[in-house]
């Protein structure tokens, strides 16, 4: 990507200064404002739309390169305390999940260019290993040679003892086999009797290399956990370092202990407490995986809030990413007279351009129409730069499913761009293999861009998703002339159902699948009080999702457990480490979907979509408005811009033992799948053939409409594919007349009963 860029809020009202940060690897671009109306660039739909929005902001800005550092660890900063220039000791339980990746730093204050320093290392080999280099620049490297296994603890110490020129290595597993070849002791001459000290942070989980303009950057990253790292400032005998190993408190070494890292504490935070007196304190970059299970986890209980200290293990990785931490390129206040809606920064560099996408709120309190478009920007950020086809097992199962060989992926620049990096989702992999729990936008996301199409879908054809398939709905929105605001996830989250009590009708986006406790309280007390909720997608309100607090209020955390899902989170680590809550699905904390909109998740799909048949519920007359002015006599929805109906991808039905109200209307249901569709996993308790949609019952989507609390309502659509399919035959269709008779009611002042 030639120019890119991210934005530092996703949503704004008049009068919010918006910041941007940009890399431009040309000498300069264009940025302009524009409101989105449109990102579908298929032939077959209306196309691609935009509106300049002349402000000051707008003009050509000079261009620089800026560039991504992935990867976690804690830094912890200089002190005389560190500088130990004669005898010391390292210990920690460490368990790596790369050790044969290369050379990663365990505990260090060590820099590669300067050859200077300390430092408890995985060697290249995969074993352990303690550097050493002195004030001439003079390196010595001494190390178990036995590699360390995979997924396996381990407690690791090095030991270096001036008076005697000794270094020493111990690797113990904590699983005591008696053929166990990994198990190493060291003894070996040092060649020195000192090591030079910096003015360098000391580091957990990498060490610092200077790049070739001078800056100081940290490399040699660590994958797997780290429970209890400490320094002391003296060779410790065998005898106290095996005491260390079983257990002993390290306060009880008195005066020689430098410091105890006690990472089973501020789970929710970037603070590293050092629980020694010398409260050598640290700080965690890039968000590593925190409440981890210790060395010392029982599985006794698998709440950290419990258990505290049987939870003192961080998992770093290569390829966290919290903050891109770019410079600012420029910003904008948003004028006064900016109406609510869907924007972005327009960037172009030569033939080069990017799109960062934001949302103008009202002003707090106020609303300038009486229909709520609530963008679902969890959802964005929990697909934020997918990349999981660079999968070799994806990419073979793509080409199972479609049964195209040549499928090849990366392709765009954009998905080329993250592979890279990389930039990953809330479903993808680490390196390690664990997976992405944590999600940010304070980086580019450049899935959640106009244009942009999802691989996965269409067959392996790609169609729009997210993002871009809610420019369908904006854009029919525009199309029929509808005044309406938007807010995002985040606001209402914040602001809860303060935010939703102004407006008479809420819309969702195609596919609002990621939501906070917070935001299922306010739209339940919204309904409760009358509030209509109109909602046009499928796969919705599923996943328990929580925003990172004041510390991390640009991260979203899912704990993937038991769903339909593209990982699942180690036993012990269900619990969020942002809020200490249970993570997994809302219908296993007792808050299915079908309880608040009538239906939930039953299948998914990436081949086709199909219309919808109506069902009995149609007759009943409390459902006549709904297909006012619709032929019946055809289907409805066989045609759509994402995989050619508007049903499908991931759609839900309706079930009264999930919570489906007893007077709710099945108006219409789309079924027939191919075996492409896939019945939920989480509602299959023993395997078979028979999930497939040509056997499965339950693998369809349901049209459902009923009456709520105080003249409200809900109409569900219950399929990711319905927006798409809006447009068709210049918006005038089946599906977009049904949507239009439903928000006529709803906006109606006239009680639905």
């Amino acid at each position: 990507m030639k120019v890119l860029g991210y934005a530092d809020r996703l949503s704004v009202a008049p009068g919010d200064k918006i910041r941007f940060m940009v890399s431009c690897e040309l000498p300069s671009y264009q940025m302009d404002i524009v409101r989105l109306i449109h990102g579908d660039v298929n032939p077959a739909g209306p196309g691609f739309k935009e509106e300049l929005v002349r402000t000051t902001a707008n003009r050509e800005y000079p261009g620089r390169p800026q560039k991504i550092y992935v990867g976690s660890h804690v830094t912890v900063p200089d002190n005389p305390l560190l500088h130990v220039t004669g005898s010391f000791t390292l210990q920690a339980w460490v368990y790596p999940t790369t050790p044969a990746k290369g050379a990663q730093g365990l505990v260090t204050k060590w820099s590669s260019a300067g050859g200077v320093g300390y430092g408890l290392f995985i060697d290249q080999d995969g074993s352990l290993a303690l550097w050493l280099a002195d004030q001439g620049g003079k390196v010595h490297k001494v190390k178990t040679g036995k590699a360390l296994r995979a997924f396996n603890w381990y407690f690791v110490a090095g030991v270096f003892d001036a008076q005697r020129r000794t270094v020493m290595l111990y690797q113990e597993p904590l699983n005591r086999w008696t053929r166990d070849d990994s198990r190493a002791f060291v003894e070996q001459a040092a060649q020195g009797s000192a090591v030079g000290g910096n003015d360098l942070p000391l580091l957990i989980a990498g060490h610092w290399a200077k790049e070739p303009s001078g800056k100081q950057v940290v490399q040699g990253h660590y994958n797997g956990k780290i429970d209890s790292p400490r320094l002391f400032n003296r060779a410790l005998s065998q005898e106290e370092v095996r005491a260390l190993g079983r257990g002993q408190a390290p306060i009880q070494f008195g005066n020689s202990l430098v410091a105890a890292w006690d990472f089973a504490r501020d789970f929710s935070t970037d603070t590293i407490t050092d629980s020694s007196p010398n409260k050598l304190h640290g700080e965690a970059v890039n968000m590593p995986m925190r409440a981890g299970t210790g060395y010392n986890w029982s599985a006794n209980e698998v709440n950290f809030n419990l258990t505290p200290h049987e939870y003192g293990a961080i998992h770093f990785h290569d390829d966290d990413l919290e903050d891109a931490k770019w410079e600012v390129d420029f910003e904008l206040t948003v004028p006064d007279n900016l109406r609510s809606g869907i924007y972005a920064a327009r960037l172009k560099a030569g033939e080069h351009e990017d799109y960062v996408p934001f949302f103008v709120r009202p002003r707090k309190g106020t609303a300038t129409a009486p229909l709520l478009f609530l963008i679902p920007t969890c959802s964005y950020m929990a697909y934020a730069n997918f990349h999981g086809l660079a999968n070799p097992e994806m990419k073979a199962l793509m080409k199972l499913l479609t049964r195209i060989e040549t499928f090849e992926y990366p392709v765009t620049p954009q998905d080329k761009y993250m592979v890279d990096v990389p930039l990953s989702s809330l479903y993808d992999r680490h390196s390690d293999g664990s997976g992405v729990c944590y999600s940010s936008r304070m980086r580019p996301i450049l899935s959640m861009r106009p244009k942009y199409v999802f691989p996965l879908l269409g067959n392996g054809n790609g169609a729009p998703h997210q993002f871009n398939a809610d420019l369908h709905l904006a854009d029919w929105l525009k199309q029929k002339g509808y005044q309406f605001d938007v807010a995002t996830d985040e606001d209402l989250h914040l602001d809860g159902a303060e935010l939703l009590k102004r407006y008479t009708t809420i819309v969702t986006g195609s596919h609002p699948e990621y939501w906070t406790r917070q935001m299922l309280d306010a739209m339940e007390t919204y309904m409760a009080g009358g509030g209509r909720l109109m909602y046009l997608g499928g796969n919705g309100f599923y996943w328990v999702t929580s925003f990172g607090g004041p510390e991390h209020p640009h991260v979203v955390e899912v704990r993937r457990w038991r769903g339909t899902e593209a990982w699942e989170a180690a036993p012990g680590e269900f619990y969020h480490s942002t809020t200490g809550e249970l993570g997994g699905l809302w219908r296993f904390r007792g808050r299915p979907p079908q309880r608040l909109t009538g239906v939930g998740f039953s299948a998914q799909g990436t081949d086709f979509s199909l219309p919808y048949t109506l069902k009995p519920g149609s007759k009943d007359p409390r459902a006549a408005f709904i297909l006012e002015g619709v032929d019946t006599d055809k289907p409805i929805g066989d045609f759509g811009l994402v995989q050619g109906g508007a049903g499908g991808f991931e759609v839900d039905r309706a079930d009264q033992a999930l919570g489906t109200p007893a007077h709710a209307l099945v108006v219409a249901t789309t079924t027939g799948f191919s075996d492409a569709y896939q019945h939920v996993v989480e509602e299959v308790l023993v395997s078979t053939s028979t999930q497939g949609g040509t056997v499965n019952p339950l693998v369809k989507g349901d049209m459902v409409f009923f009456e709520g609390a105080n003249g409200g309502g809900v109409f569900s659509v219950g399929s990711i594919s319905w927006c798409g399919s809006l447009s068709h035959n210049n918006y005038d269709n089946s599906i977009s007349r049904i949507t239009q008779n439903v928000l006529n009611r709803f906006l109606s002042e006239d009680p639905i009963k």
